[in-house]
């Protein structure tokens, strides 16, 4: 029986490093980073016997249950792929390597279960084949198992200790100002994790506490929360959002205040091509086609300094796309507690409108707004969106319709007028029961919502139904 996940949440914390710190932090993810590739090295030929065991293409033939279940953790025992095993086999790599004095056993068994888990979804289809760490694909963070290993946080002088006798300080902020991280930092760490990032060009390294329990709120939010029992309805789009409660509406954009700015990338992008095809003219066919094989790429200084500033024009972006989608869900919670929505994907939305997911994060900010309504005592619900149809559904008759993606109102059957279908949509959204919709509860909802619709604009009457016009 699989373990019961406990919730958790991080704080990140700036470290305080000199020179002499990075030199040796850099040493130990070195020492990481070859132990991830041998370890993923050798599971990749474990992966490759087992697809081979005749055993295991007789456990593909199977009908689901429990008897293919077993076939197919009988053959992975065969072939020792198992965590355990992946961890007595990096710890072994590791000794044999010399890195004894500079990584210890925990962090090594948390790089063998990071191989692990992804050989097993490659093993199953799931995700692709995993990827050797390299010198422009590095390892970015190390991590324990707990808190009494190498790596370990100490909250009386709240430094962090890679090591006996290495202690790197942590950069705190005034915690009479900071409500949230003074509240954080009274939860139990269950373990450590050092990460570096790039910001500005720069190198940045951090510490990551993850914490044991579900993250505080900060008492600046926890009084505009929405009373208990509060329940709003969504419908997202690959860039927006429209959101319903018993007395309010918003139809909005993901993160509007996010620009990409597509034309400077194109030509940002042809800039690095034509620096990478003059430093390494032997690796082009002369028809200008990349030779197949392994070859050295030659990177210059300028080319080094593009690439950098993509990144952190990506970087910049995903931070203020963030923030954006931080406070949005905040409002989101101010209105209603309990959201419902139609569990769509966005993932299924990527191959249609692949820039717009890349630039809106629709997924993310769902994410989001799930793991904070939980946070705050409400919940994220999934309706069943093959029953109730919600782009297609009209109350007023009763009756399904199909709608081309071009039209953006719903005109009602009955006559009345029409709506903003996104709207309309996330309204039934929050007022369906169960797996069917009723009318009669749809026509009281929509008459307390309808005059708000229509002062904003979304909601058009038709004038035999507004009244006579005055003198």
């Amino acid at each position: 029986m699989p373990r019961k996940e406990r919730p958790t949440f991080i704080i990140t914390l700036p470290l305080d490093t000199s020179l002499s710190d990075v030199s040796r932090l850099r040493s130990r993810l070195e020492c990481g980073k070859r132990i991830f590739n041998v370890t993923l090295q050798d599971g990749l030929r474990i992966v490759d016997a087992i697809r081979g065991d005749e055993r295991w293409s007789a456990a593909r033939r199977l009908p689901r249950g429990t008897g293919r279940y077993n076939a197919f953790r009988a053959v992975r025992e065969a072939h020792r792929f198992t965590q355990y095993a992946f961890h007595a086999l990096a710890v072994a790599h590791k000794n044999a390597a010399g890195f004894a004095d500079r990584i210890g056993s925990h962090e090594t068994q948390a790089i063998a279960t990071r191989v692990f888990l992804a050989l097993e979804q490659f093993l199953y289809g799931k995700r692709g084949r995993p990827r050797f760490k390299g010198v422009h694909r590095p390892l970015h963070s190390l991590e324990g198992k707990n808190n009494d290993g190498m790596l370990r946080w100490n909250a009386g002088p709240s430094s962090f200790q890679v090591e006996r006798g290495w202690v790197i300080p942590v950069s705190l902020p005034d915690l009479r100002k900071d409500e949230w991280l003074a509240a954080a930092l009274q939860f139990r760490t269950k373990y450590c994790r050092v990460v570096w990032k790039t910001l500005n060009g720069k190198l940045h390294w951090f510490v990551q506490l993850v914490q044991d329990g579900k993250a505080p709120v900060k008492a600046s939010v926890l009084h505009r929360i929405a009373p208990e029992g509060t329940v709003g309805g969504i419908d997202i789009g690959p860039s927006n959002i429209a959101w319903v409660t018993h007395a309010d509406a918003g139809l909005q954009r993901f993160a509007p205040e996010v620009e990409r700015p597509h034309a400077e990338i194109r030509r940002l992008q042809r800039h690095i091509d034509r620096q990478r095809r003059s430093n390494n003219p032997g690796n082009y066919h002369p028809d200008g086609r990349a030779r197949k094989g392994c070859r050295s790429w030659v990177r210059s200084l300028r080319q080094m300094q593009a690439e950098r500033r993509m990144a952190e024009m990506y970087r910049y972006e995903a931070d203020v796309r963030r923030q954006a989608h931080g406070r949005d869900t905040n409002l989101l919670l101010s209105k209603a507690r309990t959201w419902r929505d139609d569990g769509v994907s966005p993932k299924a939305l990527q191959r249609r409108y692949g820039r717009s997911i890349s630039v809106r994060a629709p997924g993310h900010f769902m994410s989001e707004l799930t793991r904070k309504a939980d946070r705050a005592g409400g919940q994220r619900q999934i309706i069943d969106v093959y029953r109730l149809k919600t782009s297609q559904y009209d109350h007023t008759t009763d009756t399904f319709r199909k709608k081309k993606l071009s039209e953006r109102r719903h005109v009602f059957g009955d006559g009345r007028g029409r709506v903003q279908r996104d709207l309309y949509s996330a309204f039934l959204a929050r007022n369906s029961e169960g797996n069917t919709h009723q009318p009669p509860v749809l026509e009281k909802a929509w008459h307390e919502l309808a005059s708000l619709l229509q002062q904003a604009g979304w909601y058009d009457i038709k004038p035999q139904e507004a009244g006579p016009a005055s003198p």
